[in-house]
């Protein structure tokens, strides 16, 4: 069973790639400059950008299911994005970025790994159902729906546990400030 957002893409048995187009190329966009930044060219990132949907229209014609539109088209352009580093060598010199960097980078930087690591502890001193319920909300993207068929609970049963899960951990990172 194909997932309700893809349905309404589909018109007379066919896939609206301009549509889609319409609807996620800032998503597509945000994933290929949140992996490079500026590391690699804006035509090659055009050209990840124009693959991810080609392989999504492709795939779809080849009659594969697309549980989660969001999940698909990430995991194409994240594959394509490591695709093109790897096939195009970029080479970074650090003499080249030797007078840009400075101090207040590296200050944020250990500052949102640290963030990052907290926000990971508190994640993982969750219940194993409520880590569960995390991974599926914002890591594969599952509805509430979703999630409560594949966990056998109500759906207000995720709402409410995700709803808390929110609430502690914002607890637990502004004690922690």
């Amino acid at each position: 069973m194909e997932d309700k957002k893809i349905e309404k893409y589909i018109v007379n048995d066919k896939l609206n790639l301009d549509k889609i187009v319409d609807d996620y190329t800032s998503y597509v966009r945000t994933i290929i400059n949140n992996m490079v930044n500026s590391n690699i060219h804006q035509e090659d990132k055009e050209e990840i950008l124009l693959d991810t949907f080609f392989i999504l229209w492709k795939k779809y014609n080849e009659k594969k299911v697309i549980y989660s539109l969001d999940s698909y088209i990430a995991g194409i352009t994240r594959n394509l994005v490591k695709e093109k580093i790897k096939k195009s060598n970029y080479m970074l010199d650090i003499n080249d970025y030797e007078n840009v960097i400075e101090l207040s980078s590296y200050d944020l930087y250990y500052e949102e790994r640290e963030d990052v690591s907290k926000l990971r502890n508190s994640i993982n001193n969750l219940k194993k159902i409520d880590i569960e319920i995390i991974n599926l909300y914002y890591y594969s993207s599952k509805s509430i729906k979703d999630i409560a068929k594949e966990l056998n609970i109500s759906e207000v049963n995720v709402k409410t546990r995700l709803h808390r899960i929110r609430k502690k951990i914002k607890k637990e990172l502004v004690k922690e400030n």
